[in-house]
């Protein structure tokens, strides 16, 4: 018998036992060997979603063992223990355009360059602030906070240009901040708050030009050219758009309305080029795509050799998560078959993919610890994390780095979580 052999309990018909998960493990004492049987309850909040693998019972309940690869977080201290948010942190990114900020050290008439990390977050308190970590210290300190009168925000991102600015949304519209300048500018092009929605804006990168879109009422989305500050485009989309995203390259925008349809639209043509469905995915909210510059993604069985090279996902308000992987096509209208996760039970607020594409993270915040992992490559779910020793509380915000070897989670207490990840 292999150390970490698993033994799965079954009655006489040949049922298995979903009450509990016994593990069989080698323990060494000395230079004896024995046999240990190690008994582990599924968590209440657990959900039977195809095989189940339990963590082993090594004292460390941040170790997780998935079905076909091994996972690892670790917590961290808090990214914003220096300055936690005094409400709900709504927004947390981190600086992914792999930009280097570095903090000149004079020492004996030489100077020194150390690279450092940035992490945004946005509360319901007003406050966007900027966390940088040094490359020799081991946590996050608070490097700047801007303040906005009478509002909670909405979102905080940073734009893709090798600019120190981001963009944060309010119930007051869209704004620009300069990091090293603390300039703050109102942008113009989406003012109205009746008609536009401005914490439900993404960013993307065309030619070296900064876009962003912003949702509508009626099924309108706003397109603008943060350079020139002027509105591009206003696309017509039947139904409710509930959520965008754009493409790599920044030539195409998806978008999925309430009744669960893609659209993907050619943003030189401004014209819809192609429209999927799906009997499965109704009622959606939010949608994602995979950013695998141009890289292969990890195949879910072995007839997906043809696979596109990024993933899209759509998350519904009953918690169910679709992921499709060949979606791309000649055809106009496309009835797809997507591969669906069932692991929530309550409507999907965000969703997003790790930077190459093989992890899956949804999340909801309308219960205690609502966050899962999907592993692409095998379509199964790390289902004994969170456990008790790493509560999340109710899950609002989070995000993987440009490695993702780090996962930041904000939620409604204020804290934005940190851990380390390991595969």
């Amino acid at each position: 018998m292999r150390d970490g052999f698993i033994s799965e309990d079954r009655s006489n018909d040949g049922a298995q036992v979903s009450e509990t998960q016994k593990v069989r493990r080698l323990v060494c004492d000395g230079a004896e060997k024995k046999l240990k049987l190690v008994t582990q309850k599924r968590p209440k909040w657990a959900v039977d979603n195809g095989p189940v693998t339990p963590a082993f019972a090594t004292g460390l309940s941040n170790r997780i063992l998935n079905r076909r690869k091994r996972l690892s977080l670790t917590k961290l201290v808090d990214a914003n223990v220096s300055c936690p948010s005094a409400g709900v942190v709504s927004s947390t990114k981190f600086d992914k355009t792999g930009r280097v900020r570095y903090n000149r050290l004079i020492k004996m008439r030489k100077t020194k360059m150390e690279k450092r990390k940035l992490l945004l977050t946005g509360g319901s308190d007003g406050h966007a602030r900027i966390f940088v970590r040094e490359h020799s210290d081991p946590s996050y300190s608070m490097l700047g906070s801007f303040h906005n009168m009478n509002a909670p925000v909405q979102k905080v991102d940073f734009l893709p240009s090798g600019s120190n600015k981001i963009l944060m949304a309010s119930a007051r519209g869209l704004f620009q901040l300069n990091i090293e300048t603390n300039v703050i500018d109102r942008l113009a092009m989406f003012r109205t708050a009746e008609s536009w929605d401005a914490g439900s804006f993404v960013l993307g990168e065309r030619d070296s030009r900064t876009m962003v879109c912003v949702l509508g009422r009626q099924g309108r989305v706003g397109i603008a050219d943060l350079q020139s500050r002027c509105k591009v485009a206003t696309l017509n989309s039947n139904g409710h758009v509930k959520g965008a995203v754009f493409s790599s390259d920044g030539k195409d925008l998806v978008t999925v309305n309430s009744q669960g349809t893609i659209n993907i639209w050619d943003l030189r043509m401004h014209r819809c080029k192609q429209q999927l469905f799906s009997n499965e995915v109704t009622n959606a909210v939010t949608v994602a795509l995979s950013r695998n510059n141009g890289k292969s993604p990890p195949l879910l069985h072995a007839f997906l050799l043809n696979a596109e090279k990024d993933l899209l996902a759509v998350g519904t308000t009953n918690g169910t998560a679709a992921y499709y992987t060949r979606w791309q096509g000649d055809t106009t209208e496309t009835s797809i078959t997507p591969f669906i996760n069932t692991s929530l039970n309550t409507g999907i607020d965000c969703m997003h993919f790790s930077h190459d594409g093989k992890m899956l993270l949804i999340s909801s915040s309308k219960t205690k610890d609502a966050l899962r992992i999907i592993d692409t490559s095998t379509g199964y779910t790390i289902s004994n994390w969170p456990t008790s020793t790493t509560p999340l509380g109710y899950v609002f915000s989070s995000d993987f780095n440009r490695e993702s070897t780090e996962l930041v989670v904000g939620n409604a207490r204020g804290r934005a979580l940190l851990f380390a990840v390991t595969s």
